[in-house]
């Protein structure tokens, strides 16, 4: 009887799998529809609007037959896909088993195993974003069958070419050559073949624009794949390897790393982007990154059917483009460019990114997303200081701090940019006043790896250089975790993660990601008595610098040597506004402006900004407890004023909050050699930096 039972349950199992694969069979898709892509990108705003339409569809995509494709670019991407793409069928039988041996040994996914055979039947009838069940696997390995049975293998490879997704809304590798090198698939070389050849696997990763130390690496890859099965010299790899000696290099080495990525640099320069990304440009490529990450499973979901909801708003979108245009033909000074980003303070959603000043150009390299990349803040990281020292109770807004010479020489000799002093004078005062002497005393008095630490508890996350000198600026932040640090002031005292996604549907209506409109608190940071501290402070920053708001704000600005990098930070009880402002040109590199500070960005991008958009208009709530001895209380037009013993904020003839200077890395026993500045008034300009060239910092996803 239990053989008989096991007989039927073994008659029944092979049925069911006989029905399945019949069911497959009678379900195929048309297979002369291959190549015909279908993917696309939906990027709504948080009511629904259309941002943009990206991927496959949306874009102009331009059939090449594989004799117009370079041989170069045709090796080096069997060399990142599929090594044994000649010799095998539609499955590489001996890698499957390999991928799933890992997969089981290390318990996740760890490498693939498909062919371009299999890639090109999922991408083109299922999508990069196709479901995983048994049946969907059954009907792609029949595809797959059909497909090597059907087709030579230079047409498998030439329909995988036009269809894969390669970036920057470009889709086949005719507009992948166009789009990052300004040339057509058969006119590439080596250099530029090995690092399309790296993109498929995950476009935004490996985008060179926003991530080259990802793209390098990848790229070496393909190289070192293209020397392995002897298609070109480890010395003609060494040429152009953007990574030759690997990540170790010293000496010649390193010098021909650095030639090596400025070659590619400056071949990018001739791309030609294809696809218009809207009015949001770089909150687009953000949320395609974001993408990346969020579906990390499957490297290619940039170029599937998707409708992504996202936290932006179209209206204040085109505020903030219209506030950065304009504010930066007002500057001018030799400023060409600059950026705005706005969070919801409590949400963390991006309201607005302005990435550059202009999306398509590139003689100031407008594709580079600012928002996402290193700058020195320069004064705008003083709060985190004088926070600090509140959390600790080792610095207090009454707190009295030297301005003085003799505190100078202790700091190797830091200076602001009037080479004078105010003398003994409040922490609040010397934060609204932004006396560089007195941020560096507070921060050795607080100590370095407090303060962060602090910083770094508030969403922080480039390295910060364990000195006083970082207390003034001259470690590099990110715009966006400025901006979400910042917002833990505006919060009083919750931390926020910055988020672009609120809902992801595919193409058959299932939802993918559902994020609730209100995320949960994040950790308390500072308690509201200690956060309002530091803001009861910065209400009165805007009236002592000149910088008019229509509505309560508290700011802080920054502004690096040499006028490099112009920063203002404010919030409401709403929201955090970021600006910057610089000179950027076609190489990537960045250079001094003249005379452009801090508080000149605030009045020209930031007050044009917030100044155009809509009510409610809030005032931040009064706490007891906080830590007093200056007390603001803007009104509408922000003429604040401050009590408790602090400084009467007249406003500045010029807005000139002194330039970060260059860091200060001990302390230093020379003798003073300024003068005593005799009343705590506003700083003048008495002399104009000049300008030198900087280098710009490397670009970071």
């Amino acid at each position: 009887m239990a053989i008989r039972i096991a007989v039927l349950g073994v008659g029944l199992i092979f049925l069911l799998l006989a029905g399945m694969v019949a069911y497959a069979a009678m379900t195929l898709p048309d297979l002369n529809k291959l190549g015909q892509a279908t993917g696309t990108i939906k990027i709504l705003d948080r009511n629904g609007k259309m941002i943009a339409s990206v991927g496959s569809d949306s874009t102009s995509r331009t059939y090449v037959p594989l004799t117009a494709v370079a041989q170069v670019q045709q090796d080096a991407t069997l060399a990142a896909e599929d090594r044994n793409f000649y010799s095998e069928g539609a499955f590489d039988f001996p890698r499957v088993m390999k991928a799933m041996v890992t997969d089981v040994i290390l318990r996740r996914p760890a490498q693939g195993a498909s062919t371009i055979t299999q890639q090109l039947a999922k991408l083109a009838f299922f999508g990069p974003n196709a479901d995983k069940s048994p049946l969907r696997k059954l009907r792609e390995a029949m595809i797959a069958s059909e497909i090597d049975s059907k087709y030579s293998k230079a047409q498998i490879l030439e329909k995988y070419l036009n269809l894969i997704y390669y970036g920057e809304g470009a889709s086949g590798i005719e507009n992948a050559a166009l789009t990052y090198f300004g040339k057509h698939a058969k006119d590439l070389d080596l250099r530029e073949a090995s690092l399309l050849a790296g993109l498929p696997q995950a476009p935004s990763v490996y985008d060179p624009k926003q991530n080259p130390s990802s793209a390098y690496a990848r790229q070496h890859y393909v190289l070192g794949g293209l020397v392995a099965v002897g298609k070109i010299t480890q010395q003609q790899a060494d040429d152009v390897d953007p990574l030759v000696g690997g990540g170790a290099a010293s000496g010649d080495l390193l010098a021909k790393q650095q030639a090596n990525q400025k070659a590619l640099a400056d071949d990018l320069l001739h791309g030609k982007p294809l696809a218009t990304l809207g009015s949001a440009p770089h909150f687009v490529q953000y949320v395609r990154n974001q993408l990346q990450q969020r579906f990390a499973d499957d490297p290619s979901v940039t170029a599937g059917d998707l409708t992504v909801t996202t936290t932006l708003d179209l209206s204040v979108q085109a505020k903030a483009s219209d506030a950065v245009a304009k504010g930066v033909a007002e500057i001018k000074s030799n400023a060409n460019n600059g950026a705005l980003l706005m969070l919801d303070s409590h949400t963390g959603d991006i309201m607005a990114m302005v990435g550059s000043a202009d999306y398509t150009n590139n003689d100031i390299a407008g594709q580079y997303n600012v928002v996402t990349a290193e700058r020195r803040p320069g004064s705008s990281f003083k709060p985190y200081v004088y926070e600090e020292g509140i959390i600790t109770g080792k610095v207090k807004p009454s707190t009295v701090l030297d301005d003085t010479p003799a505190e100078s020489a202790k700091l190797n000799n830091v200076k602001d940019f009037d080479k004078l002093y105010e003398g003994r004078i409040t922490a609040a005062t010397a934060l609204l006043d932004s006396r560089n002497i007195p941020a560096e005393e507070a921060m050795a008095l607080v100590g370095v790896d407090n303060v962060i630490a602090f910083a770094q508890s508030l969403g922080i996350t480039t390295q910060l250089t364990p000195n006083v000198s970082t207390a003034i600026g001259t470690s590099s932040v990110r715009m966006i975790d400025h901006a979400a640090a910042y917002a833990a002031f505006s919060n009083y005292g919750h931390k926020v993660t910055p988020r672009a996604i609120l809902k992801v549907v595919d193409g058959n209506g299932n939802t993918l990601l559902d994020e609730p409109a209100t995320p949960g608190a994040g950790p308390q940071v500072m308690t509201q008595a200690q956060a309002y501290s530091i803001t009861k402070i910065l209400k009165a920053y805007p009236a002592r610098w000149g910088v008019r708001f229509n509505r309560p704000i508290a700011a802080k600005s920054g502004t690096t040597d040499n006028f490099v990098d112009a920063y203002y930070m404010a919030y409401s009880p709403d929201y955090v506004v970021a600006t910057w402002a610089g000179h950027t040109d076609a190489t990537g590199a960045e250079v001094g402006m003249d005379k452009v500070y801090g508080n000149t960005v605030g009045s020209d991008i930031t007050a044009r900004f917030i100044n155009a958009l809509p009510g409610p208009i809030h005032d931040f709530p009064v706490v007891s407890g906080a830590a007093s001895d200056c007390s603001a209380s803007p009104s509408a037009s922000s003429e604040a004023s401050v009590t408790e013993g602090c400084p009467t904020p007249t406003p500045s003839p010029s807005p000139t909050p002194s330039p970060t200077p260059a860091p200060s890395e001990s302390p230093s026993a020379a003798p003073p050699t300024f003068t005593l500045k005799p009343a705590p008034t506003l700083p003048v300009p008495r002399s104009t930096p000049t300008p030198t060239p900087t280098p710009k910092p490397s670009p970071t996803p």
